[in-house]
């Protein structure tokens, strides 16, 4: 019989699910509250980072694992207003997320713009697995998962402070903070936002920084209690990036690989619009919509864009970028 084997994210944070026995809570562990953001980044950066989405392999999905964001590798429009729209202010872990996005929009390759994100999907043919399988650590900073290939960056905001590289029970890996036993260990509990428990598929105790992927954890919360989650509970996902809307259609949520993420139109005074194979926030009545034309179309160097329901032109030689129009399977973009 086949056995499926969680990725080390997933196996971490579906304790929630099953809330088992935890870990002592690791002391000191912190992280910055969230920032006053209007947008995730202004339009220029949001258009070079939307420009290495298209042009860079895996990096929309890498960001949707790290920080719970969603993009578009085939709409740019969408991806720049995703990254360059009005953002609603309540929603958790802005200022980490903003962090990583402005060091995507920042970078000058795909290398790069990839070294800025927490969780990184490999190639089938990455060096860091050839004639590996498993999990492994190369250094205590990364975890590489040869099985479900993805690289974890054990050292950034994703996870508590002081988490490293570990092979655990089985030698099943994780960024962790040390070994322990679930039979003896303490309850999981949250503290300053980040959800610590001793994970019993490895004998780890790992700690999982929330708000870095949009959710929250309620400060002093153990047991059952403790758990990542939306303000209404949690919702479970498979498919990074993805988006769509909450029943009661004030909200969007938007799939980091594991759960969902939330967020909210209404604090925007917007509902939450399905367009396409996804969902954003939006007005009943715009001047354009990202998927429909004129949206993405070029004129020379400049692409005409829909951000926040309005039309914008953006000229793509500012960013040293041609405008690239459009094939069919993707819009046109900045490259």
């Amino acid at each position: 019989m086949t056995t499926l084997r969680l990725a080390p994210w997933r196996r971490s944070l579906a304790a929630l699910a099953t809330f088992g026995a935890g870990c002592t809570v690791f002391d000191g562990l912190s992280v910055p509250p969230p920032d006053a953001h209007s947008t995730y980044l202004p339009l220029d950066r949001g258009a070079a980072a939307c420009s290495l989405i298209f042009r860079c392999p895996s990096l929309g999905e890498a960001i949707a694992r790290s920080i719970g964001v969603p993009t578009s590798e085939t709409s740019f429009s969408t991806c720049v207003d995703w990254l360059s729209g009005k953002l609603s202010p309540n929603r958790f872990g802005i200022d980490v997320q903003a962090s990583v996005l402005a060091c995507v929009g920042g970078a000058q390759d795909c290398p790069a713009a990839l070294g800025c994100v927490f969780v990184e999907p490999l190639a089938p043919d990455d060096a860091r697995c050839a004639g590996l399988m498993g999990d492994h650590c190369p250094s205590a900073e990364m975890l590489v998962d040869c099985t479900n290939g993805v690289a974890e960056r054990c050292t950034t905001p994703h996870f508590g402070p002081g988490s490293e590289c570990r092979l655990g029970l089985g030698n099943e890996g994780q960024c962790a903070l040390a070994g322990c036993l679930p039979m003896t260990a303490g309850p999981p509990r949250c503290t300053s936002g980040v959800y610590v428990h001793c994970d019993p598929t490895s004998n780890l105790r790992v700690a999982k920084d929330c708000a870095a992927v949009g959710l929250q954890c309620t400060e002093g919360a153990e047991g059952a209690d403790a758990q990542c989650s939306t303000a209404d509970g949690i919702f479970p996902c498979d498919v990074p990036g993805t988006t769509g809307c909450a029943p009661e259609g004030d909200r969007v949520r938007a799939c980091d690989g594991a759960f969902e993420s939330e967020f909210d139109c209404s604090a925007l005074g917007e509902r939450c619009i399905v367009e396409g194979a996804g969902a954003r926030c939006g007005r009943s009545k715009e001047a354009c919509s990202p998927l429909d034309p004129p949206s993405d179309g070029c004129k020379g160097s400049v692409i005409s864009l829909c951000v926040d329901g309005e039309a914008r032109a953006f000229d793509c030689a500012s960013l040293g970028l041609a405008c690239v129009p459009g094939d069919g399977a993707r819009s046109g973009f900045c490259g």
